[in-house]
Order: structure tokens, then sequence, then C-alpha cells
């Protein structure tokens, strides 16, 4: 089988800057990475991960150091093919990678040239414009899985399904593994994984805990038009019975009791997540946890196990307090079910974190209005205020391709719409108006967490 490197790029956030405490600024360890390369591993594949995020941060911000210690890993790895998986919010941080590593190659004394491919949810969502800024030899579209698989065992790119190359115009994606018990658990040996396990204020503003993600199933069963989330994965989910076992093998391993639950919600799959609940009430809930869970979605009873289990917070998108925007994102959710949610949560004792977009299509001050009054009424444990983009991937995207165009010229411009950082007011009121609800539920934000990070009793 051909030998592969995952490169895992860096954010711009890190480059060129020393003072980064792990502590305060906290990266969750990439499972899905670690995942895909541990599937390939069982499979008889040989794969390394360099996590050039890592080495960057380990460099003091230093770019040229990191590029040169990756430099290093391939020259002693010797890779067939060199995979970049990335978000479109580090896209240009990975083309800034392969550009140093192609132009290395080239200038390097080896006649073995890699093959160079990028995965993930940029290139899947985005394959054409991937390759316009990074002249790729393939993009892989969708799970990655079953078409790396076949590249590795040396199957023509252009005979695989997933397999997007220069000058194809027909988009197909991948297969995908159907049944997830049948994943191997990630094996975090293959990562720094002291790194990603240091004490963080990543679940709580009150407490430092060692913690790792884990993932119960793929994908999410509802389509908000901001979201591009199920746009990249199915929705299917583990067993119960593999998902407990994973996570006591996790926690064995990474030497932790306290776990993120990436899924977009816990409740997509109640009925399984119950049981899971059960389980682990069953084992004397050794676990602490936090996960994700929509408002239409939470109930008295799933809510109590869930904290009988070792729920110790819960996010939810509420997103505004408006129904009118609620009904234009087609979150399908009420402002109501809003405050069920939360009364539910105060009244069970699970602290919950609140997430709210400003600045979407047709937002009034008044809509804004109706967000601090639902902020102020739920009470939330602690609070996010985020500035809408449309993002790759997304309804909103699509729908309004024409409108963000002109503003995307450049990998940089890419890069920005990304991080949510895309320089257009899509709200109806003027600019100094939505700077100053900006302000004022940011100033929110700030003393409701300031609160969260008070000595505990």
């Amino acid at each position: 089988m051909k030998k592969l490197l995952i490169v895992i790029p860096w954010t711009r956030y890190y480059v060129g800057n020393r003072d980064c405490p792990f502590a305060s600024s906290p990266e969750r360890a990439p499972e899905g990475v670690v995942g895909l390369a541990t599937y390939l591993i069982s499979k008889g594949a040989d794969v390394r991960i360099a996590d050039t995020l890592y080495m960057l941060r380990l460099n003091d911000g230093d770019t040229d150091a990191t590029l040169t210690q990756l430099w290093e890993t391939c020259a002693d790895f010797k890779p067939d093919v060199i995979g970049f998986s990335f978000f479109t919010a580090r896209f240009e941080c990975a083309a800034q990678i392969f550009d140093d590593l192609r132009l290395r190659y080239a200038h390097s004394d080896t006649s073995r040239q890699p093959m160079f491919i990028a995965g993930g949810v940029h290139p899947t969502l985005l394959p054409q414009v991937t390759l316009q800024y990074m002249p790729l030899d393939a993009v892989v579209v969708g799970e990655g899985e079953l078409p790396l698989l076949e590249l590795l065992g040396g199957k023509h790119p252009r005979e695989i399904k997933g397999i997007f190359m220069p000058g194809d115009v027909h988009v197909e994606k991948a297969n995908v593994v159907e049944c997830l018990d049948d994943l191997p658990v990630p094996d975090w040996s293959l990562i720094d994984i002291d790194h990603y396990t240091q004490p963080s204020y990543q679940i709580s503003n009150t407490r430092l805990l060692r913690t790792m993600p884990v993932t119960f199933g793929r994908g999410c069963l509802y389509r908000c038009n901001f979201c591009a989330h199920n746009c990249f994965l199915r929705a299917r989910h583990h067993s119960a019975n593999y998902f407990v076992a994973k996570m006591r093998q996790v926690a064995q391993q990474c030497g932790i009791d306290t776990f993120v639950v990436q899924d977009s919600s816990i409740g997509n799959f109640s009925d399984e997540w119950a049981e899971v609940c059960r389980q682990l009430i069953a084992m004397d809930s050794p676990f602490r946890w936090w996960a994700n869970l929509r408002a239409n979605q939470a109930n008295r009873r799933l809510l109590q196990l869930m904290k009988q289990a070792g729920c110790i917070k819960l996010f939810f998108g509420f997103e505004s307090g408006s129904p009118r925007i609620l009904k234009r994102m087609s979150k399908r959710i009420t402002v109501e079910q809003c405050r069920q949610a939360a009364e539910l949560c105060h009244e069970v004792g699970i602290p919950f974190y609140t997430s709210y977009i400003i600045n979407y299509f047709g937002e009034e001050e008044s809509d804004l209005q109706l967000t601090e009054e639902l902020i102020r009424q739920t009470q939330p444990t602690s609070l996010s205020v985020n500035t809408f983009s449309p993002i790759p991937g997304s309804a909103d995207y699509e729908s309004h391709t024409q409108m963000i165009k002109p503003y995307i010229n450049t990998i940089h411009d890419w890069t920005r719409l990304g991080m949510l950082a895309a320089p257009l007011r899509f709200g109806n009121m003027p600019e100094e108006r939505f700077d100053y609800w900006r302000t004022r539920l940011r100033s929110l934000k700030q003393e409701i967490n300031s609160h969260e990070t008070a000595p505990e009793p």
C-alpha cells in the first residue's frame, strides 16, 4: 500500500503569537483526522499525521521553523501521498503550507514526488475553488475512509468515487462506511495527546478540565439555512454499547474523565442517547461530559437522565429571540421552546451555554431587542454572540452567491468568510445602529460570562 501523510494546517491566530497558554486558548484534539488515520492503518496502510497546529504552537508561532520541521517529517517518512484536511477558515494557511512543500520537493534531490490531495469540509463543498488556489492532484469529496483506502491500495484516482481531479466537471460524493461501529476507536498515540489534554477552560469558565472530544453520530437531521453541517456528513450513529466502550478506551488511553460530545445535537438520536446514559449510570457515571442539544429536543426526563449520567453542561443554539428571524433561518424551533429548555436546565441543575447570531438577513433593531430580552429571560450560564457570514455549503450561501461574489476575490477573502468575518451587513439597519447593538450584546455576553468565572462556592 502507498504511504500517506495527513497534514493538519495551523490557524492564523497562532502565527507569530508566542503568548498562547493552552488553558485560555485551547484547541480540540482532531478526532476526525485521527479516526481516519486509525481506520486506514487498521486496513494495512502506513499513515502518519503532521499536526502543524501543534508544531506552530511548540515553535512559538514561527512558521519558518514549523515548515522546516514538516519538511523533515516528509524527508524521513517519504510519503507517496500528502493530504491536507481543513475548513474554509484554514484555507489560506493550508495553501501556504502546500506551496512551501511543493517548492521544497521541486528543489530537492529526490525523484519521488508525492501526490498532493485535500479533503475535509472546504474541499468537499468547494472542490473547484480549492483547486483554483491550490493546484493539487486531486480532492476527496465527502467522507474519506473508503476513497482513501482505494487510493492507497493502488486504484487509479479516476476510478474512485469521491475523487475530484483538475478538469473534472461532475462532483460526486464518496461512498461511506455505513455502520459506524465498524470503525476502530481512534488511536490517539498518532498525535501528541499530552498537548491536547492539558487543563483548559474549554468546557467551563470556572474550572480547568482535561478534556477529549468524542463523537456519537455523524451528520444532522435538520438543515438550518446558515449551517453547512449536514452537507458534508450523512446522519447515522454508533450503538450505545460501542460508544460507551469508546469513552472507556479513550479515557484510559488519554488519562482523562471529561469529554466534549461533538455531535450537532445528541437529541437527533434521543432514544439511542438515552440508552448511552443508562449504561453510564449503571457504571456509576464515571465520566463528565458536555453536549449540544436543540431547544425543541429538550424535555425533563431526558435532562434528568443526562444529569445522572454525568452531563455537566449543555450547548443550545437559540440563535435569535425573534420568531421572524428564526423562521427565516429555518431553525425549526420557537422562542417559547428556547424559554422552556432554559427553564428545564435551571430546574434540573444543568449549566447551559447559549449561542446567538446577529447581522442576519433582514434583521431589524426590533429583532435584536427581542434577542436581548430572551437572553435576559433565560439567564444562561454562559453566552456567545456571533456575527453572521454565509458559509460555503449552507443554504444561505447557495441562495446569496451573487451578493457575496464581489467580495471574494482572493484566498484571504475566502478564509475571512470561513472565519465569519465577511465585510458585509445583511440586516436592515444603518451601520452605526448595528454597531450599537453588537456592542450592547457583546457587553451582555461579558457580563454573563464574568459571573461564571467567579469563584465557585
